[in-house]
């Protein structure tokens, strides 16, 4: 069979346009939610879910790379040793095992986080753990062979399920009690990631010649991916640390309200933070066979032009949003989230500008990251991500005891700076310097400069919709025109982009190798 060649609209092209859109009804049905639930419900609710992030990360955080690495290295080099089916069993073993024991230690968590109401919501939200696991192995698969279109649009449809059942359940059940509607939300996730393995397994399953794959666990295989395992826990855990301590120290400290505010933080702010994030991290993830690819060739060349070309489109997407949050973050809250307080929509605000620099060095760091792993980096990552993960948590603690909430946010902005920089640095170290990379960066934020020159005068009208709606369109064409006119992108990138392959045509021969 020969190699699948991406013509037409590239797979980058479908990838980015499916998580926009995915990452738009995200955001969509997160307004609705807070207006369902409110700040303390929303509060709650985010409470649930860096609980429900560190079993997935324990359990299957690692199983998409694993994999995808996996299928890219033997398509390169023909080689028969396969781990895939190892993964997908120990994924299996841990996600079931992890989500009895979120099951069993329901009411401990909830008690640890300040609110016992909460402990039926564990209940509802583990089996996803399970259909998590399973679709990210299958996801894996896909993504190695070079097909990333398919588990971006079911990332699409996945968020498209969890927005309509968690707003009618949320909805129908508020009347009840802000935990009913909490609760109602939640079976809107489980619900769709349900759909989404679902959707996974009959695109498997109807394909003629599928990827084989030998179900038995190997006694190496846990000592081989040990830093990809280990890496890919350390953030949740830090965020569910968050969600163990905040909420107390704010009590403890005199703060009042805490859980309202750790609600904005993490329902209302983060939600449009991670927006850009999610998409650059997307890009990211597509661009690890590839990079597996090429590094199995031995083609230090190739890592390091397809690298630094991912980088220069990540750092092109969320250097303009960076701006724009930093600008704009008082209407935006305000029209998102009206539902608020005054005070509540001022806190929001504030919050939103100290993390708006999340979204280019979140991103840069997870781009960073996830080459590294590519090159068999993952002890360098893990070393460093350790490191700032437990400086982070210490430094908050501080930072809250005189800053409240901000405290939180400003700790986060710290840890991403440390860990894209560090990132950037092993990369030079690894792949060598790239002065056409540092050249073009400079460039793209020259353009973001000039994008907010011309979008300050703005804020001068009078009408918060029209004073948005404006802002975004003018700077959206000021920041592409700034592009042009500096020449951030060469003719053969935009090609390359849209009309682009994930691999070479030499790959059908050495597909065939392994698939016959």
């Amino acid at each position: 069979m020969g190699v699948r060649v991406r013509k037409g609209i590239g797979a980058g092209a479908v990838v980015a346009l499916c998580i926009l859109i995915g990452k738009i009804i995200g955001a969509a049905y997160k307004i609705p939610l807070v207006n369902i639930l409110g700040a303390e419900g929303t509060g709650n609710y985010q409470l649930i879910f860096p609980v429900y992030a560190a079993a997935i990360a324990f359990t299957s955080g690692s199983s998409g790379i694993i994999i995808s690495r996996n299928v890219a290295a033997r398509r390169a080099d023909g080689s028969i040793r396969d781990e895939a089916g190892s993964c997908i069993l120990y994924t299996l073993i841990v996600s079931v095992a992890a989500a009895a024991a979120i099951c069993l230690f329901s009411g401990t968590i909830a008690n640890l986080q300040g609110n016992a109401d909460i402990r039926y919501c564990y209940f509802i939200i583990a089996p996803s753990v399970v259909f998590v696991g399973m679709g990210a192995c299958l996801k894996g698969i896909f993504t190695g062979e070079g097909r990333v279109a398919f588990p971006a649009v079911c990332q699409l449809l996945e968020q498209g399920v969890k927005a309509a059942a968690g707003i009618i359940l949320a909805y129908a059940l508020r009347d009840k009690s802000i935990t009913y509607g909490v609760m109602g939300a939640v079976a809107g996730v489980s619900i769709s990631e349900l759909v989404s393995l679902a959707a996974c397994t009959v695109f498997y399953i109807s394909e003629k010649e599928r990827y084989p794959v030998s179900l038995q666990l190997k006694k190496d295989f846990f000592k081989e991916n040990k830093f990809i395992t280990a890496h890919g826990i350390l953030l949740p855990l830090s965020s569910l640390a968050d969600s163990m301590i905040i909420v107390k120290l704010l009590n403890a400290f005199g703060y009042g309200n805490a859980r309202a505010m750790y609600g904005i933080m993490t329902g209302s702010v983060n939600t449009i933070i991670n927006m850009p994030v999610v998409i650059a991290l997307s890009a990211a993830l597509t661009i690890i066979p590839a990079v597996s690819y090429n590094y199995a060739l031995c083609n230090a060349e190739n890592i390091k032009e397809r690298s630094g070309k991912c980088v220069k489109y990540v750092f092109f997407i969320t250097c303009a949003c960076f701006f724009g949050i930093y600008i704009l973050s008082e209407d935006i809250v305000g029209i998102l989230f009206s539902s608020l307080s005054e005070k509540e929509l001022e806190l929001a605000a504030v919050l939103m500008r100290i993390s708006s620099v999340n979204v280019i060095t979140a991103s840069l760091s997870g781009v960073y990251g996830s080459i590294l792993q590519a090159v068999d980096g993952s002890g360098v990552c893990l070393k460093y991500t350790a490191l700032f993960c437990a400086l982070r948590v210490a430094v908050m603690i501080f930072l809250m005891y005189e800053t409240s909430i901000a405290g939180a946010a400003l700790s986060w902005v710290l840890y991403y700076c440390a860990s894209a920089f560090t990132g950037m640095a092993y990369h030079a170290k690894f792949l060598g310097k790239d002065g056409q990379l540092v050249k073009n960066n400079g460039k793209i934020f020259l353009c973001g400069v000039i994008m907010c020159m011309a979008v300050l005068p703005l804020k001068l009208m009078e009408n918060m919709y029209i004073r948005l709606s404006v802002s975004v369109i003018v700077g959206a064409v000021v920041y592409f025109a700034a592009a042009f006119i500096l020449k951030v992108f060469e003719r053969r990138d935009i090609k390359n982009t849209v009309f682009g392959r994930i691999y070479g045509s030499d790959a059908a021969k050495r597909r065939e190798k392994w698939r016959n």
